[in-house]
């Protein structure tokens, strides 16, 4: 009987598995191969996965005051980091290094904070990872900008090499990507003092005067200044200060405050409104001397008392002497107090009563006063000026002497008679003649007897 040996089932089986074996691990090396020099393997696309990765930073201060234009120095950083590098996995000298930034234009974009952009964006170039570019922007703090943290936006737009691949050439070719990113930078807005004029009243500014400008200040900032002083600047020339700096001590936020300058006012300044400004010196809760910001505001400069002689011509005789009336009135816009009125006669003219008290006198008041004149004898009949002057106090009893002003004093034609009565020499030779004529009579009589 013949037999046949049989190979036991579970060799069979251990060759195909191994047999199995073998080609997966083949497939599975030809991919890892594949993968490890894929531009090459595949001669097709390899999707890069790094990119750059900008961050910005702000060289010097980041503390800044409102009302103010400052400089602002930024630093733009690349701090990307590629991936395939840190796999241990190197490009051919052909190949772009995705991380960098190509042709980066940075600009600062206000992005909600107080302040307003003074500079445009301009190109700061490529930027490799690791690597930073330094640009300048300017721009204005808002006045009323509150003190605190607010954040700054710096927009940088570039592209980078997203992906690659290998031409047939040998060559490689690049797609780009561009992307724009804004970047926030935290700055500081310092609190300050800021004056606000709340209000402003002007004594005694006149011509030639000292006066006073009462100004009531409010602290519209956001910082307590202490050891605080209000100053007054005259930008017109106008003024000169005799007190331009007024102590107020702690100034807080919101307080307000009354502050008093004394100030002369130039003799040839007209009436009007002059531009002025006002700031307030202190010291800053860091121990710090600041300025504020100025205030402008208008200062009123008055006429002050002024006269004029509302009464008509007086009409005088030749050798007579008359008591007249004169009518004085305050043609300018402040009171004169106390006034005198007086005059000063000038040959042929003369007075024997030459002052007369006129007391207070409001802006357009009349008041008269009497004086006694006399008109040479033998004088022409011709107008004549009275000079006049008021002598009277300000609002700060300042004495001041007015200006001359004229009375028009007209010599009238008188009764011949009277003249020839009144006249001392025609008088004389009158009295000569009578005793003349009363010695031939009385001679003559005795010769006839």
């Amino acid at each position: 009987m013949r037999r046949t040996r049989l190979l036991p089932p579970c060799r069979a089986g251990g060759a195909t598995k191994g047999i199995r074996r073998l080609v997966l691990c083949g497939i599975l090396a030809g991919l890892f191969l594949c993968v490890l020099t894929g531009p090459v393997c595949g001669a097709g696309e390899a999707f890069v996965r790094s990119e750059p990765s900008l961050y910005a930073t702000l060289s010097g201060t980041d503390e800044f005051v409102p009302g103010t234009d400052i400089r602002l120095d930024f630093v733009v950083e690349n701090q990307g980091v590629d991936t395939e590098v840190l796999r241990e996995l190197e490009y051919t000298v052909f190949t772009l290094n995705p991380t960098t930034a190509l042709g980066t234009v940075a600009g600062l974009e206000v992005a909600g904070a107080p302040l307003s952009v003074q500079s445009e964006p301009y190109l700061i170039g490529d930027i490799p990872a690791g690597e930073s570019r330094s640009f300048t922007a300017y721009a204005h703090v808002d006045e009323n900008a509150p003190a605190g943290t607010c954040v700054l936006s710096v927009s940088a737009d570039y592209h980078y090499a997203a992906a690659q691949h290998l031409l047939p050439s040998g060559e490689w070719q690049y797609t780009y990507e561009e992307k724009t990113v804004r970047l926030e930078v935290p700055v500081r807005i310092k609190g300050e003092v800021k004056p606000e004029i709340l209000s402003l009243q002007a004594e005694n500014l006149c011509p030639g005067q000292t006066g006073t400008i009462t100004v009531s200040l409010k602290n519209a900032g956001y910082a307590k200044g202490t050891v605080a002083a209000a100053e007054l600047t005259s930008l017109s020339g106008v003024f000169r200060l005799v007190d331009g700096g007024v102590f107020i001590g702690e100034f807080a936020p919101g307080a307000v405050t009354d502050v008093t300058f004394t100030a002369y006012v130039s003799d040839d300044a007209s009436a009007g409104l002059y531009p002025e400004e006002v700031m307030i010196v202190y010291t800053d809760e860091h121990g710090e001397p600041q300025r504020s910001v100025s205030e402008r505001t208008g200062v009123p400069v008055g006429a002050g008392a002024s006269f004029a002689i509302v009464s008509g011509p007086v009409e005088i005789e030749p050798g007579e002497t008359k008591a007249i009336r004169v009518m004085f009135r305050n043609t300018g816009d402040a009171t004169a107090y106390d006034a005198r009125a007086r005059i000063v006669p000038g040959s042929p003219l003369s007075a024997s009563v030459d002052t007369a008290l006129l007391g207070d006198m409001a802006p357009n008041e009349t008041k008269s006063a009497d004086f006694t004149v006399k008109l040479a004898s033998g004088s022409l009949e011709v107008p004549y000026g009275l000079n006049a002057e008021i002598k009277y106090r300000d609002a700060r009893d300042t004495l001041i002497l007015s200006d001359q002003i004229v009375q028009q004093v007209n010599g009238a034609a008188g009764n011949p008679v009277k003249d020839l009565l009144l006249n001392p020499v025609s008088l004389a030779v009158i009295v000569g003649i009578v005793l003349l004529a009363g010695y031939y009579l009385v001679t003559g009589r005795r010769k006839s007897r």
